[in-house]
C-alpha cells in the first residue's frame, strides 16, 4: 500500500509513503514507512520505524497548527 500527496505548484512536489521492511531477512527486521519527499530537482527519503510515525504525524500537525496562528496574528 502506499500513500501519495501532491502540491501542484509552478514547482510540482510531492510526498508518498509506502510500507516497507528494514533489514528483511535479518534478526532485526522490522516495519516501517518509507516517506519520499520529491520536487523537480531531486527528492530525498525517509524511513521512519512504526513506533515513530505518531511522533511524526503529531510533530507536524503542530507546526501546521502554528502556522495558521502566526498567520492569523500577522
Amino acid at each position: 500500500m502506499a500513500y501519495r500527496f501532491t502540491i501542484d505548484l509552478a514547482e510540482s512536489a510531492a510526498l508518498t509513503a509506502e510500507a516497507v521492511i528494514l533489514r528483511a531477512g535479518s534478526e532485526r527486521a522490522e516495519p516501517a514507512v518509507a516517506v519520499r519527499i520529491s520536487n523537480g530537482s531531486g527528492s530525498r527519503m525517509l524511513y521512519v520505524p512504526l513506533d515513530r510515525i505518531e511522533e511524526l504525524v503529531t510533530g507536524i500537525r503542530d507546526t501546521a497548527r502554528q502556522a495558521a496562528a502566526d498567520f492569523h496574528q500577522g
